[in-house]
């Protein structure tokens, strides 16, 4: 008996369904290379963040011992929730203006500073950092970060690590209140041996993480931008 063959009919619905498979399988591949590549980021991530972190940890901790000897003994509090006081005594009266609730008097008793020209350098980076602090406090983001990210290049420059730990700790809090958890959580990781911070660091670290991980694939506060380091 001849074979009968297939009717038009039969004939369409069968590239209906195979088109319909590759639309499957197309999504399905399309889905296996967008985690494939989340992931393959994900561990680009934590490499970067570990290799580079290293040698600024490594010098911070050294300078940090040489601090701890010569701070030992002397009481610190917390004002505003990220400034730890004492700092320097020409911010004392500043330091005392904030803390009794007076951020604008606090800011008046900074201003001048910057003009003088006879500022150490950790009067200097401490000033623009309690500076960033209130500013960070009072919701001016932008102006905040300006001055951890000078504070920041002052350190640098002049080769204290611990100082740079510090002005990592503030710019860290700066982009952790823009969302920008990725790059917040590397300052935070930069800052992780600055003295009397450590509980304070990572409690913040963790959130970043927590909030950078809840973050969609394709949102730029997940990833850290490489321009950025």
């Amino acid at each position: 008996m001849a074979s009968q063959n297939p009717s038009y009919e039969d004939l369409v619905a069968t590239v209906e369904y195979l088109l319909d498979e590759q639309k499957r399988l197309t999504q399905r591949l399309t889905f296996a290379e967008r985690t494939a590549r989340e992931l393959y980021d994900q561990a680009q991530y934590a490499n970067n963040l570990a290799r580079s972190a290293q040698n600024f940890v490594n010098l911070a901790q050294e300078q940090k011992k040489r601090a701890k000897k010569s701070n030992a003994g002397i009481p610190t509090t917390w004002i505003g929730g990220s400034w730890l006081a004492p700092s320097e005594a020409v911010l004392a009266p500043a330091e005392k203006a904030w803390q009794e609730g007076n951020a604008q008097k606090a800011l008046n008793i900074v201003g001048p500073l910057f003009q003088r020209h006879d500022m150490t350098v950790s009067e200097d980076v401490h000033m623009n950092l309690f500076t960033s602090a209130i500013l960070r406090a009072s919701g001016d983001l932008a102006q905040s970060a300006k001055y951890a990210e000078d504070a920041l290049v002052i350190a640098k420059e002049a080769g204290s690590y611990m100082l740079a730990s510090k002005a990592e700790f503030h710019r860290g809090l700066c982009y952790l209140k823009q969302n920008r958890f990725a790059q917040a959580q590397w300052c935070l990781v930069l800052a992780s041996h600055l003295e009397g911070h450590q509980d304070q660091i990572e409690a913040n670290r963790v959130f970043a993480e927590e909030r950078r991980l809840n973050l969609g694939p394709s949102d730029p506060g997940r990833k850290l931008d490489l321009t950025y380091i």
